[in-house]
């Protein structure tokens, strides 16, 4: 049993959710759309800041139950489904709480991605 849970342990540490806005704005110089996040969420010399990723945390609870039942699982059973129920999860939310951009390009460009480090 502990060498499942050892095994399991050496693999969470080397696995990441990473959320990120995909694709490319339909435009002569084709702007990365995670281009226009950064600058839409942390704002710029000319453009307000958002904080629509810190707003979607603050909305919910930092997404801490989710990921914690993620690496449970993951530890005692190695099921990595939950990591990808979690990392949806968060990129929903994100989506959700984008204000910017009447394209909404941006609304719906968050997603998610279970990998190795």
């Amino acid at each position: 049993m502990f060498g499942d849970l050892t095994k399991n342990l050496e693999e969470l540490l080397k696995t990441e959710i990473v959320i990120s806005a995909i694709g490319v704005y339909p435009v002569k110089k084709q702007t990365k759309v995670a281009h226009v996040a950064k600058y839409q969420n942390d704002g710029t010399e000319t453009i307000t800041p958002s904080k629509f990723v810190e707003r979607a945390e603050d909305a919910n609870d930092g997404w801490e139950d989710e990921i914690n039942k993620a690496i449970v699982s993951f530890l005692f059973d190695g099921n990595r489904v939950a990591f990808n129920i979690a990392g949806r999860r968060v990129a929903r939310d994100i989506n959700r709480k984008v204000d910017r951009i009447d394209t909404h390009r941006l609304m719906h460009s968050m997603r998610h991605l279970v990998r190795k480090k």
